[in-house]
């Protein structure tokens, strides 16, 4: 028990701290609200992309889907993946570039379309095609333009407060309205822009490449260390650590960190499937939070399930009052009610329980039991429902049910000793009223 106080003093004197300033860093905010941004068209263009590829014909209800996709036209239904999911990355750059902005007390209007410009000068040149005209490219506005969407959204507004800050501005008369005079400080900003990201790209036509071509080959090496074992574990680790200090682990981690490079893993994988080819990656959002999180951090659904039946009212209480938000994957109620954040009865379980999850998860994605995540629910979705839904695969179910029998498990005999605690105190709290009930009261 003395060593689990040590880590417990630990994590709250050095994790805690840095996880703060992480979390409170105004670039690493911008690039959070700014892919936070893109949800909604990331959750209707991943599902979009399963209905238009239903896993077989076998029965009589994906012989109907296969009908429905074959009426509609799997192109239109395609049509509407590429215009929100496959272009996510054009509007998290105008995103990123709007909280910077705000954060600096810029117009954040007028930035976000100057980022936007930015990086569409940098990922679509236009080509122009006979009887056609303009035709702007899509491959870099998806998933592996992500990391260029950052580096636009975070340039050019420090460009722009480093122009304001020496004052190198357009200067018009006093009469002209504010607004006019704001849309014409981003002449200056247009050229400058222009004239950088032009001569980058011609730069790197001399080898084959362009900005986010470049950017991506940088990036490799990270991305593909992503896709690891280790890396997910390392992920889950830290993200339970930091809960235990009562930091919201996930938005510090998954949202504020590793969210673009889940998101250019899911993009691979959805280019695969509409390629008709073998998917490559397994860590991609939804393995965290219908897997290896069933009912949030932690993997508290079983635990949950536990409580509810507990012989303290505590507990008991807890756990009823927990079961439906965790049933959509959310647990504050658990993490600060039992509680979990800095109880030493519960670091092993808290920790092991994930870790556990992530080698039984991981197992079933490397010996394809289950296929690879193409689709992006949102994450309050029901664990079971959401799993089968990111996978398109009906297996994807039982892995889910083996992780909370895998929790439960784990949790139980801690889950014991806290109740047993907590009984001998409320027995002792009762002796002492009784006491102090028979005691009899004399005049002074």
């Amino acid at each position: 028990m003395n060593a689990l106080t040590n880590i417990s003093a630990m994590v709250e004197r050095v994790v805690t701290p840095i996880a703060y300033r992480v979390s409170t860093q105004r670039h690493v905010n911008a690039v959070k609200d700014g892919f936070v941004a893109t949800m909604p068209f990331l959750i209707v263009g991943s599902l979009l992309l399963v209905l238009a590829f239903p896993p077989g014909t076998s029965n009589a209800f994906l012989q109907g889907w296969q009908s429905l996709v074959d009426t509609i036209g799997q192109g239109n239904i395609l049509s509407a993946f590429q215009v929100s999911m496959g272009i996510f990355a054009l509007y998290a750059a105008f995103g990123i570039g709007f909280s910077l902005a705000e954060h600096y007390k810029l117009r954040a209007l007028n930035t976000g379309m100057l980022t936007m410009f930015t990086f569409l000068l940098a990922v679509a040149p236009v080509q122009f095609i006979d009887d056609i005209g303009g035709i702007m490219p899509i491959g870099y506005m998806g998933g592996t333009g992500a990391f260029t969407a950052i580096i636009c959204g975070l340039f050019v507004p420090e460009l722009q407060r480093f122009l304001i800050a020496k004052n190198i501005r357009l200067q018009l008369p006093d009469a002209v309205p504010p607004k006019i005079s704001a849309s014409f400080d981003l002449l200056i900003p247009i050229v400058i822009l222009t004239v950088i990201v032009v001569t980058i790209n011609v730069f790197l036509g001399s080898f084959d490449l362009n900005i986010p071509s470049a950017i991506m080959e940088l990036f490799k090496p990270i991305v593909a260390a992503s896709d690891s074992f280790f890396a997910c574990l390392l992920a889950v680790i830290i993200i339970q650590l930091l809960w235990f200090a009562g930091i919201h682990g996930s938005q510090v981690v998954v949202v504020g960190i590793l969210y673009p490079i889940l998101l250019i893993n899911l993009g691979l994988n959805q280019d695969a499937l509409a390629a008709g080819e073998e998917l490559p990656k397994i860590f991609v959002n939804p393995v965290l939070d219908f897997f290896i999180f069933v009912g949030g951090a932690g993997g508290t659904w079983g635990f949950v399930v536990l409580m509810m039946r507990s012989k303290v009212a505590h507990l008991r209480t807890i756990g009823r009052m927990s079961i439906i938000p965790g049933t959509f994957n959310i647990n504050e109620p658990v993490i600060f009610g039992t509680p979990i954040v800095m109880n030493v009865n519960y670091f092993i379980p808290w920790m092991l329980s994930p870790v556990v999850n992530t080698c039984i998860v991981w197992l079933a994605f490397k010996t394809e039991l289950v296929s690879k995540v193409v689709a992006l629910p949102p994450w309050t979705m029901p664990a079971p429902i959401g799993a089968v839904i990111a996978t398109n695969s009906s297996i994807a179910a039982l892995v889910v049910v083996a992780c909370v029998l895998v929790s439960v498990v784990i949790y139980y005999p801690f889950f014991k000793v806290h109740e047993k605690q907590l009984l001998a105190e409320e027995q002792a709290n009762q002796m002492d009223e009784q006491t102090v009930s028979v005691t009899p009261q004399t005049n002074g």
